[in-house]
């Protein structure tokens, strides 16, 4: 088997066990919240905002130095330290006292952690240029197949083990995928790269600086939409419900749905992205995003707002993996860490911002309006896709740009 395929296949199984630990406990940290003595409806929704928000800022800060350091010393080594990292914080939060413990310890997740992105750094740097789409759509599923497994899993121990218990569970699944890595995972070489320049002499494909910026800022935007609605879903269960009994239970089983049909999306419609035109795929997916986000606003049963959730997250599963896709095929790869950095730390700034404008509209309005205006702001990153492929179409050589073995090639 290729070295690549290898890397693939056995980072793919990795994550869905680390991602299936923290989707153990994170769908559930609102009613952790309350339980360690946060009851007051605006004060619970002030902190649920603000400690999804705070992972965002260590890791936007971080990213881009993590990024180097791949590039530098290793992507292995990045994925180690975060399920290292991802172990020993999710244990730690087990014995948090108080909502401001929970904050710091979010922070520091934010700091050490992001196994998705040292992942996707590592196979976008050693899968050939023509089967991207496919290798990161696939390693985007099992993202989304350990949110599918974890929170399933997670609602019933929460339930029934209570949520600290669920937190030293997610740690020994971090454990395990940790183990994965450390004794199967091969280190991706520079040798084994794709050259800066090809066969014939002439410069590789790489990707403008205009084309970044248009491409950041709908990436973005995308985040910034799409990290709206999951940090209230557990409080808009616990509403329709009526009671807390019970509510992580259902929010489990929503969550893994959810997960389901997003990894649904990375082994079909990403794939999509190595037959057609990747920026018109991302535009058709983020037109769905838009109607399929607003009925739920409209909604007041958990069946319909199941129903719809469930579906938004499909036609929004897709657009980060063909996103990096198109970013990976146009960057050396030697210098795919720098990129995945740096857009870890665009993405974060978006994450950062979304749960607190849901916030702040929870306590303004009410939670069910956030998911309003989740659809609202769908449709500004839809127009927006649509003004960015235009733009980068109109970008004199934005598909080449001339590169040397001094600015191209390994460090």
């Amino acid at each position: 088997m290729d070295s690549w395929k290898r890397n693939l296949y056995v980072t793919w199984a990795a994550q869905i066990i680390s991602i299936a630990g923290f989707g153990f406990v994170l769908p559930f940290l609102p009613y952790f919240v309350q339980e360690v003595g946060v009851t007051d409806a605006a004060e619970l929704n002030r902190w649920v905002g603000l400690i999804n928000s705070i992972a965002s800022v260590g890791m936007g800060l971080m990213g881009p130095v993590w990024g180097i350091i791949a590039d530098r010393y290793g992507r292995k080594l990045m994925i180690v330290r975060a399920m290292l990292s991802g172990t020993a914080l999710l244990f730690a939060m087990s014995y948090a006292q108080s909502v401001q413990g929970i904050f710091i310890l979010r922070m520091l997740q934010g700091i050490f952690c992001g196994t998705v992105t040292a992942s996707a750094t590592l196979i976008a740097a050693g899968t050939p240029k023509a089967r991207l789409s496919f290798a990161l759509g696939f390693l985007s599923s099992s993202t989304f197949i350990g949110f599918s497994l974890g929170p399933l899993l997670g609602g019933v121990a929460a339930e029934y083990l209570g949520y600290r218990m669920a937190f030293r569970i997610g740690a020994v699944l971090q454990a395990a995928g940790l183990a994965f890595v450390l004794f199967v995972v091969r280190e991706v070489r520079h040798q084994e790269t794709e050259p800066a320049t090809a066969k014939n002499g002439k410069p590789r494909e790489t990707i403008d600086i205009r084309v970044v910026a248009l491409l950041l800022g709908l990436f973005f935007l995308l985040r910034y939409a799409r990290m709206m609605m999951p940090p209230f879903v557990p409080l808009h269960v616990q509403s329709i419900l009526g009671t807390i009994r019970g509510a992580s239970a259902t929010v489990g089983v929503i969550s893994s749905l959810t997960g389901l049909a997003a990894a649904l999306a990375g082994i079909t419609i990403v794939r999509l992205g190595d037959k057609m035109d990747k920026l018109r795929l991302i535009s058709i997916c983020l037109f769905a995003s838009v109607l399929l986000t607003l009925p739920i606003f409209f909604t007041g049963s958990l069946y319909g707002f199941t129903v719809f959730y469930v579906m938004a997250a499909f036609s929004t599963g897709s657009v980060e993996p063909i996103m990096q896709s198109y970013f990976s095929e146009r960057t050396p790869a030697n210098r795919r860490g720098r990129l995945f950095g740096l857009q870890t730390l665009v993405g974060s700034m978006g994450w950062f911002a979304a749960p607190l404008t849901s916030s702040f509209i929870s306590n303004s309005l009410s939670i069910s309006h956030v998911f309003l205006f989740t659809s609202v702001f769908f449709a500004v990153t839809f127009l927006y896709s649509l003004a960015a492929r235009w733009g980068i179409r109109h970008v004199p050589g934005a598909a080449y740009a001339r590169t040397t073995s001094g600015s191209g090639g390994a460090d």
